[in-house]
């Protein structure tokens, strides 16, 4: 478990685990109108063998240098939804969630649609 050191005091620092941004963002992301679920599948075999890194909720997260979080986002639509409209929603929505509740800047949210959901047919 990768840990993003946020603040560092007299009193000691607070450390705030990459699996927890992570379901600040599916959080968010699960809140915009069009969004069917978060795919958690695709998100741990996206690019495992290649980056070897690890998703939690449907979202893969990346700390640089400068501390900027860049989050990847796997999603499901609805099959009513506008795909450009809800990713562009779902990035403005993590950001604000992510940035107002850790304090840290969200450089990038990549949204990967994975998929689409139709209503059932009876």
């Amino acid at each position: 478990m990768a840990e993003l050191e946020e603040v560092e005091e007299a009193t000691g620092s607070v450390r705030v685990a990459n699996e927890v941004i992570a379901s600040i963002a599916a959080m968010a992301t699960c809140e915009v109108d069009g969004v069917a679920e978060m795919d958690e599948a695709s998100a741990r075999h996206f690019g495992d063998w290649i980056s070897r890194q690890s998703a939690h909720r449907g979202v893969r997260v990346r700390v640089d240098a400068e501390r900027a979080i860049h989050l990847e986002v796997f999603l499901q639509v609805r099959s009513t939804a506008v795909v450009p409209g809800v990713a562009e929603r779902v990035q403005a929505n993590v950001v604000e969630a992510v940035e107002r509740m850790l304090g840290l800047e969200v450089a990038a949210v990549d949204v990967f649609v994975s998929s689409v959901a139709f209503p059932a047919t009876a």
